[in-house]
Formats: structure tokens, sequence, C-alpha cells
């Protein structure tokens, strides 16, 4: 899925439609702001799935879905469309990394094939804040992982034993917050930063070891999209179950969207399906996805090495680094995947 896919863009190109011309921005979009937007907006939807409580209640997350179109219909009118979608407006850019793993591309109204993952190739480095963005996108499912395996439940049980930390969490406490909250918001902000510092340092390694006198940001710009076939893994290995039961849910809201207790199609009633899936054959997604996504990085980075050092054998030793990361990050989602689930 492009940019110019999802509803708001399509809804925008039919305004411009019925208005006769196209919306001309009202200033151009500063350089300075990068695709901080974008980070910041995937933050705020990452907290909203995975720690606030206010995505489990309808009435509000609808009123959230509202205030975001009208954020991306203003981003749109004053910085325009094009501008707004590729470097601002989160799952525009989330989507669009995801495509360019894609086989097939779109170019001057025809579709192409191409091999997976060649898209993922640049002839420029990803700006600092692009790089933020994909770390973010990655660690967000990890840290999704973390919650549910007995490492958690050790973490907050030393937090609360903690009497250091008990005058700030009484203080926290007194003050109407809600402490698991948090403590979860604290992890979401430290895991992402830590991810970046080894990523970042891994790219100094890259380049001391293949002789390079880029930046390191530089570096890290050309590398970082080597992550993205991981994060395409992540995201399937982790929510393929979620999507094939809770998904169900669409039948029955097919025929009462506005829960007002209509039964347009007949499926007001029905049930979900639990054994549609089943835990033995989750695992195998799991693990074939995980270790597919991490070969899929590996080329990619190489690949991406050998475009990027003159000398081969530059670019050769410039993977070590590389490799080492790829490999411990393997281990750590293979560990995560083997825990019991102990909140579900």
């Amino acid at each position: 899925m492009g940019p110019d896919q999802s509803a708001g863009p399509i809804l925008f190109g039919w305004a411009e439609r019925l208005r006769g011309r196209v919306f001309a921005p009202l200033r151009p979009y500063p350089a300075a702001f990068g695709r901080w937007p974008a980070v910041a907006l995937f933050f705020a939807f990452a907290w909203l799935e995975l720690i606030s409580e206010l995505g489990e209640r309808p009435r509000i997350l609808a009123s959230l879905m509202v205030a975001y179109a009208a954020v991306t219909w203003a981003g749109m009118v004053v910085f325009g469309r094009r501008d707004w979608l590729d470097k601002a407006e989160a799952f525009s850019v989330a989507f669009g990394l995801l495509a360019r793993f894609a086989p097939t591309q779109g170019a001057g109204g025809r579709w192409c094939l191409r091999f997976p993952g060649s898209g993922l190739l640049t002839e420029r480095p990803v700006g600092f804040s692009g790089v933020c963005f994909i770390v973010l996108l990655l660690t967000s499912v990890t840290f999704d992982g973390i919650l549910e395996v007995p490492l958690w439940a050790a973490i907050l049980d030393w937090i609360a034993e903690s009497q250091a930390l008990r005058p700030l969490l009484l203080a926290l406490l007194g003050a109407g917050f809600n402490l698991i909250i948090v403590i979860k918001t604290l992890a979401l902000v430290v895991l992402p930063l830590l991810f970046l510092a080894v990523f970042m340092a891994f790219a100094a390694w890259i380049a001391v070891t293949g002789g390079s006198e880029r930046r390191v940001t530089e570096i890290a710009g050309f590398f970082v999209l080597s992550l993205v076939p991981i994060a395409i893994a992540y995201h399937l290995s982790h929510y393929l179950s979620y999507l094939l039961i809770a998904g169900q849910l669409i039948i029955p809201l097919a025929s009462d969207p506005f829960g007002w207790g209509w039964d347009l199609f007949g499926t007001a009633a029905y049930g979900l399906d639990v054994g549609i899936i089943n835990a033995q054959f989750v695992w195998y997604v799991a693990m074939t996805a995980i270790i597919s996504g991490h070969v899929s990085a590996v080329y990619v980075a190489h690949v991406m090495a050998l475009r990027l050092f003159d000398d081969y054998d530059d670019a050769i030793r410039s993977q070590g680094p590389m490799l080492l990361l790829m490999v411990g990050y393997t281990m750590v989602s293979l560990w995560i995947l083997s825990q019991p689930i102990v909140n579900p």
C-alpha cells in the first residue's frame, strides 16, 4: 500500500476534483521537520495500542480517529498532500517502507515485477528522523512481545520491591497516576532509544571496519532499511493469530456497525471461532517469518555494502558488525518466542 491508497488521501483527491483544481500548499514543508511528525504520531499510536486502555473504548477511539483524520487533512492542506504523506503521516510512512520490500512496483501507470527487497536499496541515506522511525517500527513489536514474558513480570516485581524507588512510586500514586501505565510508557521510550544507541554504535563499527570516511549517521541511513524485512517478519509472526481471530469481529459488525440492534446481513449473532488457528501453526509461521526476515535483512545489507564501498574486501569486512547485530537480534527474537506467555 502506497501513501495515496489510504482513505484520507483518496477523499482528499476527491475533494480536489470537486473543487476543480489541486490544493496549492500554503507553505513548504520545513526541512527541519524531517519525519519527526511521523515518529511522534506512530509513538502515540503504539502507546494507545499497547499501553493505554483508551483504545478499548469505542467512543474515545472513534473520537481519536476523527481527530487524526483532521490532523492529516490539515497537514495536506498546509504543506501539500505529497510532502505530508511522504514525511509526516505515520501510516503512509510505515506502509511506504513496508511496500519497498514488495516484489511488485507501480511505475508510469504499470505494474512491474522486481526482486523482493530490491526497493530497499537506496542511493541516498535515510535521514536521522527516518532512522528513528524504522527503529520505532521494529522495537514497538518487540516491546509488545516483552510485555508477555516472565522477564517483564520479574521487572515489575523488582520495581515494586525496590526501596529506592518507593518514594517516587508513592508520589506518583498519590498524584493519581496509574503506575503500570507509567512504567510501560517509560519502557516504550527506553527500548527504542536503547536499540537506536546499539544500532548507531554498530554503524560506527561498520564505518571503521569498512574504512569509510562517511559520517556515522550516513552509514546508519544506508543500512537501516535492511531492518525493514525484520519489521515485516515481526508484525506477521506477532499479529497473525490476532488478525485471524479478532478479525472475525468484522462479520457481526457488518450487520450492526453502530450497535443499534441491526442485523443487516444476518450475521449479528456470529461468535468468534478460536479454533480457526492453533498454537502449533502460529509457532511454525512465527519461526519461518522471523528466520526468513532476518535472512532477507542480511541479504539487503550485503548488497547495500557492495554498492556503498568501492573495495570488495572493505564491503565484506563491513558486514561483520552488521551480521553480528542481525544474529544477536535473531537470538533475542527467538528467545522471546520461546517464553511462556504470562500476561496475555
